[in-house]
C-alpha cells in the first residue's frame, strides 16, 4: 500500500471460507497484477480460521492488509487509510464490505464499486444486510452484477461483465469424472446431483464440496456416489474430471463452469442465471431446461468416442479464451475503473 497511490485499487472483502466470490477476488487481483494494476486485497476481519484467499493472494504476491487488527473497527480503520492514501477507487465484494465502503465513499468522496454476486434471497439477518446493500446501490459511482438476473433486483443501472479466469497455465483434462463441484446448499441444487446418480446406477458421480445439506445428501446417495469434501486447489482435482454438472436452482456464471471448460471439461447445465451466455447447446456444452433432459443428453454423450466429443471440447476452450479470460475481461474493467467519465452515482445528480 503506497503512501502515494492515485492509481491504487483497492479489493475489499470479509472472507471466511473459499468459494465462488473469493475466487473472483483471486482472479481480478491477479487479473489487475498482470495488466500492472496496483492492487491491494483489505479484508474487514480477521477470523480464527485459515483464510485460504489470503494464503492464495500472497503465492501470487498480491499485497493483503486485515482491517481490524491494533484495537480499531474496520471501518474506522478503513476511513483512515482511504483519508491517508487516497486510493484510485474502492471495489467492494459481498455485502458486508459493499454497505462499509458505500458509507467511506459518502465521508470522503472516494470512488467506489460495488459488484453483486449473489442470485438468491438469503433469509434472517443476512436478508436485512441484503436489501439494505442492493437498495443504496444507487450510492456506488457504478454497479457491477455477475449475471442479468441479479441486476435486475438493484435499484440503480448496472453493468454486466462477464466472470473470467487466468487460463494462461490451464492444461485441458482427460479425466472420467462426473462431477459436481460446489457448496453443498439449496441454492446449488446438489440434491439434484444425488437424483441423477441414483437413476444411472451404472455410473459413477463424484462431489466435491462441503455445506449445510452434507449429511443429508450422504444419506440420501447410492453406492454409485462419492463424497470429496471441500478442496482447496481445485487444480489437483480437474485432471480427474470429465464432465461438469451444474444443476442450480439459483445462479450467476459460476467459476466452475470457466474452470472446467478451459480445461476441456465438457459442461452439462440446467438454463439457470448466465449459464445462457456461456454455453451454446450441443456447440460447446449442453443447456437444457429440466434434469430428466439433463440425464438423457449426459448418457448419449458418454456413449460417444473421443473422435465424436473432441470438436464441441475444442469450442468450449475456444469460448473462455475469447470470452471469459482475464485478456478478454479486465481491459473491460479498466474502461469502467479509469476511463469512464459517467458516474451511477444517484447523489451526485
Amino acid at each position: 500500500m503506497s503512501s502515494n497511490s492515485s492509481d491504487e485499487v483497492w479489493l475489499v472483502i470479509d472472507s471466511l471460507t473459499f468459494g465462488g466470490i473469493e475466487t473472483h477476488v483471486l482472479e481480478l487481483a491477479k487479473g489487475l497484477k498482470q495488466f500492472q494494476v496496483p492492487v491491494t486485497v483489505l479484508f474487514l476481519c480477521t477470523y480464527p480460521q485459515r483464510q485460504l484467499l489470503v494464503e492464495k493472494l500472497e503465492a501470487n504476491q498480491i499485497p493483503t492488509k486485515h482491517l481490524d487488527g491494533d484495537g480499531n473497527s474496520y471501518f474506522k480503520t478503513l476511513l483512515h487509510l482511504v483519508r491517508m492514501h487516497r486510493p484510485a477507487l474502492l471495489h467492494a465484494h459481498g455485502y458486508k464490505a459493499s454497505i462499509t465502503t458505500k458509507l467511506i465513499r459518502l465521508l470522503t468522496g472516494v470512488r467506489q464499486i460495488s459488484t453483486y454476486h449473489a442470485g438468491e434471497t438469503p433469509s434472517g439477518k443476512v436478508w436485512l444486510y441484503d436489501f439494505i446493500d442492493r437498495f443504496t446501490s444507487f450510492v456506488s459511482n457504478h454497479s457491477i452484477a455477475v449475471s442479468d438476473k441479479i441486476a435486475e433486483k438493484l435499484v440503480s443501472r448496472t453493468v454486466c461483465f462477464n466472470n473470467f479466469i487466468d487460463t494462461r497455465e490451464t492444461q485441458h483434462s482427460k479425466g472420467t469424472q462426473i462431477a459436481f463441484v460446489g457448496r453443498l446448499s439449496h441454492e446449488k441444487g446438489p440434491d439434484r446431483f444425488i437424483e441423477l446418480a441414483n437413476a444411472n446406477s451404472l455410473l459413477k458421480f463424484d462431489i466435491y464440496g462441503s455445506g449445510v445439506l452434507e449429511d443429508e445428501l450422504k444419506q440420501l446417495a447410492t453406492d454409485n456416489v462419492r463424497f470429496h469434501g471441500h478442496q482447496n486447489n481445485m487444480n489437483a482435482i480437474w485432471p480427474n474430471v470429465g464432465v461438469l454438472v451444474i444443476c442450480s436452482r439459483y445462479e450467476g456464471l459460476p467459476m466452475t463452469a470457466l474452470e472446467a471448460m478451459a480445461r476441456s471439461i465438457p459442461v452439462f447445465s440446467l438454463k439457470v442465471g448466465n449459464m445462457p451466455s456461456l454455453i451454446n447447446h450441443q456447440t460447446n456444452g449442453y443447456l437444457v431446461n429440466s434434469m430428466d433432459e439433463l440425464g438423457l443428453v449426459l448418457t448419449n454423450f458418454l456413449s460417444q468416442d473421443e473422435k465424436q466429443t473432441a470438436q464441441l471440447k475444442q469450442q468450449a476452450v475456444e469460448t473462455i479464451e475469447q470470452s471469459f479470460s482475464q485478456s478478454a475481461v479486465i481491459p473491460q474493467i479498466l474502461e469502467l475503473y479509469f476511463h469512464s467519465t459517467q458516474s451511477d452515482c444517484q447523489i451526485e445528480k
